[in-house]
């Protein structure tokens, strides 16, 4: 735990060091936003503890274009029993590592519906991410055996990544009532933690969608996600809703978590490059207060994974 303690030391120093004029920090008199999202192979129809087992994501902004945040996450082998798992399963990794974001949402003549973020991350994978404490911890809370492989986990490795993200809002409503729209998104990830482009689209059905920019995920979206809250004088409802359907394609170059570090020896499996992800889930935003959850299933990412991934998550939003 001592290391979640300095990268939250490191996020909090950085942030307050930004700069001036979109610093993240709260400001006197501007509006601040704080983002909290998990996700967790628990939160799936089938809680496999494996994987992708666990992420979390801390987000702040203050005012309407910068932002930073704070995210960890951890990686098992199928086989959390064996002191050693087999070289054909995913290694064990954590990640723990700070961003500093700019996004904007552009007006093309009066039309907001495109939105643009660059985001650069910077941290530590290896033992100094804080996987094993945060893992076992949780593990010996809810009564569950302590995964036994960590001590065979990646090396300490710095990691950094340049990301930029792009998304364009389709309203599909034949007259401007704002329940229905499809958000298209594309990603593009430079960097050791994770090098790869991704296109997807978010299908919502709702009221009053122009709220938000749907949801976002962890690992594949940038931090920026401006939510709108009516003043005073707006008279439009308070509460909005929305289902969504969300589909992605990833081409992958590297991923941390798969091929291992990239300046020291570690374990590593075959990674595919290419990985679709489908989603589920549903938002809810009562004035300046939003909350979304979700459920995933992804295909394999490597050659001897043991067929398709589930997972879901939580993120809250709140702006004051």
């Amino acid at each position: 735990m001592r290391s979640l303690a300095l990268f939250t030391y490191l996020f909090l120093s950085a942030a307050a060091q930004a700069i001036d004029f979109n610093s993240p920090l709260p400001l006197a008199g501007v509006k601040t936003r704080v983002s909290l999202t998990e996700e967790n192979d628990k939160f799936s129809a089938r809680n496999l503890d494996r994987y992708y087992t666990q992420g979390i994501k801390l987000t702040l902004a203050s005012g309407e274009h910068a932002y930073a945040s704070l995210t960890q996450e951890i990686n098992t082998p199928a086989d959390t029993l064996s002191s050693n798992p087999s070289l054909d399963d995913l290694p064990y990794s954590g990640a723990a590592y700070f961003s500093y974001g700019y996004g904007t949402v552009l007006d093309r003549g009066g039309r907001r519906d495109c939105l643009v973020s660059v985001e650069l991350q910077f941290g530590m994978i290896g033992q100094a991410a804080g996987g094993t404490g945060t893992q076992n911890n949780f593990h010996h809370l809810v009564g569950l055996k302590p995964a036994a492989g960590w001590r065979t986990q990646m090396p300490n490795e710095p990691v950094v990544n340049l990301n930029g993200e792009f998304r364009r809002r389709f309203n599909l409503d034949t007259i401007d009532r704002g329940y229905r729209d499809l958000i298209v998104r594309s990603l593009l990830d430079l960097g050791t933690i994770r090098t790869e482009f991704i296109v997807g689209m978010q299908l919502r059905l709702g009221l009053n969608l122009d709220r938000s920019w749907g949801h976002s995920y962890i690992r594949h979206s940038n931090g920026y996600d401006p939510i709108f809250v009516p003043d005073a004088n707006d008279l439009s409802p308070d509460f909005s809703a929305w289902g969504f359907a969300d589909t992605q394609l990833e081409v992958v170059v590297h991923n941390y978590s798969i091929d291992g570090t990239s300046l020291n020896a570690s374990r590593g499996v075959t990674r595919r490059p290419v990985v679709l992800q489908f989603a589920l889930g549903a938002t809810f935003q009562l004035k300046a207060v939003s909350a979304s959850f979700f459920t995933a299933v992804r295909s394999a990412e490597f050659d001897t994974q043991d067929g398709v991934h589930f997972y879901g998550g939580f993120k809250g939003d709140f702006r004051y």
